[in-house]
């Protein structure tokens, strides 16, 4: 993976995709109860949001033990640290952890590419588990061309699109049922918050980020590339596709 993996973010940075509605659609979908066993890569509200509805064991995975801290009293103020485990580790080394989870997701993240995300944490699942990741896509009809190279050049690759997003997640073994980006407005407000953060605690990691921004604004927020988020179901090898769209 390209050096720019995972991509900064402040650790005070509002996280996206935490709403409601899309927490709900992604449980929903997965027919998760108090039965199950979820994994997210860095801790958020939302994480915390569904163990806490669901009343099932969440394991968080936290490369920065400043974090990791925020977290765990995170929990306790929510009455959930018994259901809470957090792990200070690598977010992309899956190698030393547990197997069977129903859900691992990483929301407002970008850990690395999709299909080397996906392939990577697709063996942590159990038949039929979710993956959400959070990716980068190219959008809008018009890509300004200095964009698309400044963004190919930072991430090591060229960006896809949604429908390509999703293509990559289905080779490596995965349903894709939710594929949503940001909007320009949710995209410019989100930066706008961001810049005000650094500018109130300046941070030396944060040259990318903060490029990033610029190169939003040269382009009067239309840089033709956005976040997503990219939700599956992970497949078995010679798996029919289910007669109805019932959730798995």
């Amino acid at each position: 993976m390209a050096d720019a993996f995972p991509l900064y973010l402040p650790r005070e940075a509002r996280r996206l995709f935490q709403s409601e509605s899309l927490l709900r659609r992604f449980a929903q979908a997965a027919q998760w109860t108090e039965d199950s066993k979820l994994l997210e890569l860095h801790g958020s509200l939302g994480g915390l949001a569904l163990s806490k509805a669901l009343k099932c064991p969440l394991t968080v995975v936290e490369p920065d033990p400043r974090a990791a801290d925020v977290v765990r009293e995170r929990a306790r103020m929510a009455g959930i640290a018994p259901l809470v485990t957090v792990l200070t580790q690598s977010s992309t080394d899956a190698s030393s952890l547990d197997d069977g989870y129903e859900g691992v997701f990483c929301l407002g993240r970008v850990l690395g590419p999709v299909d080397v995300m996906a392939a990577r944490f697709r063996p942590l699942l159990a038949q039929a588990g979710r993956l959400a990741l959070t990716c980068l896509v190219r959008v809008g009809r018009v890509q300004p061309e200095a964009s698309i190279k400044a963004w190919t050049a930072r991430v090591g690759h060229p960006l896809p699109t949604p429908r390509d997003a999703m293509m990559a997640f289905e080779a490596q073994g995965f349903e894709p049922e939710i594929c949503e980006s940001l909007g320009e407005v949710e995209l410019d407000d989100f930066y706008k918050e961001v810049e005000a953060l650094l500018s109130r605690a300046p941070d030396p990691d944060a040259k990318p980020l903060l490029e990033e921004i610029a190169l939003h604004k040269s382009c009067n927020g239309k840089t033709g590339v956005s976040y997503a988020v990219l939700i599956g179901r992970r497949k078995e090898p010679g798996e029919k596709p289910p007669l109805s769209r019932d959730g798995g």
